[in-house]
């Protein structure tokens, strides 16, 4: 078992290296130039990136806080921005969120019993991110019109079924029931505004380095950033690398706005790797300052 995960990861490795090399390797583009002449764009890409960690890291912990199940996993929001940002990192390379979301685990809590009810709430905190991105994703994709109306409001409506027949549901297994009642009883507004603030902020990221290629401006430029930053949570890709610019390709209406989405996309990516390091390099530091004083 061990080893077919490790084939299937090397897999996806294998493909999202083709697929991007295939997409990019046509492209003319200077980095150099681009630095040059675009370096504001640059700035507003990390800036957005890290407030959008910003707003994901307090969806997480207000979550937590919200319950408070354990004193044992509440923690100040700078140890959340920290294992947040971590998880990123990883995320951005490796074939698989688990590993990154895993990572999380390796916080303060040293207590092996509390570990699951940990675990919990970093599988709630994705389900809430995915489930944001995820409508986000379906609204820009009828906007731009890769979906019609009527599949748009059947999506929606199913999703409104599905919730009243899951709160419905007596199940007396335990972890079905651990999970069942963030449905049941669901986080407070707040949490799902910081969840829309750090998906529109990521769309913004992107959207921003659109912009950075573009003379004249549409509003369909926004709805593109989010449906392509949509496309990063599709499953079997590291974090999105190679299916997101395979999707700029696909939705360009001319080989200059292929070019422009795929390079705006590229470039988003290495900024998310970069706005983390970041985060974590000064949360690390201040963390090591923190117990040094102390």
């Amino acid at each position: 078992m061990k080893l077919i995960k490790i084939l299937i990861s090397l897999l996806i490795i294998f493909l999202t290296i083709l697929l991007t090399y295939n997409l990019i390797k046509k492209l003319d583009f200077n980095f150099v130039d681009y630095l040059d002449s675009k370096y504001g764009f640059l700035f507003l890409t990390l800036f957005t990136q890290i407030i959008g960690i910003y707003f994901s890291s307090k969806r997480w912990m207000n979550c937590v806080n919200y319950y408070a199940e354990s004193k044992k996993i509440i923690f100040s929001f700078t140890t959340y921005f920290y294992l947040n940002s971590r998880a990123n990192i990883i995320n951005n390379f490796l074939p698989s969120i688990i590993i990154g979301d895993l990572s999380k685990l390796i916080s303060p809590n040293k207590s092996k019993n509390i570990k699951k009810t940990e675990l919990k709430y970093i599988f709630v905190d994705r389900i809430i991110g995915v489930f944001t991105l995820f409508n986000l994703g379906l609204i820009s994709s009828t906007y731009i019109g890769l979906i019609n109306l009527e599949i748009f409001i059947v999506v929606i409506l199913f999703q409104i079924v599905a919730l009243f027949i899951v709160r419905s549901i007596k199940i007396n297994f335990l972890k079905i029931q651990s999970i069942l009642k963030f449905v049941k009883n669901p986080p407070p507004f707040g949490v799902f505004i910081y969840s829309f603030l750090s998906q529109i902020c990521f769309s913004l990221s992107l959207f921003f380095q659109i912009l950075a290629f573009k003379s004249i401006l549409y509003f369909n430029d926004l709805f593109i950033s989010i449906f392509l930053n949509f496309m990063g949570i599709v499953p079997f890709s590291i974090n999105g690398w190679g299916v997101r610019e395979w999707a700029a390709s696909q939705i360009s209406s001319s080989y200059l706005e292929q070019s422009n989405l795929i390079i705006s996309s590229i470039i988003f990516g290495i900024c998310f790797s970069l706005s983390n390091l970041l985060i974590y390099s000064y949360t690390f530091f201040y963390n090591s300052r923190k117990i040094s004083k102390n």
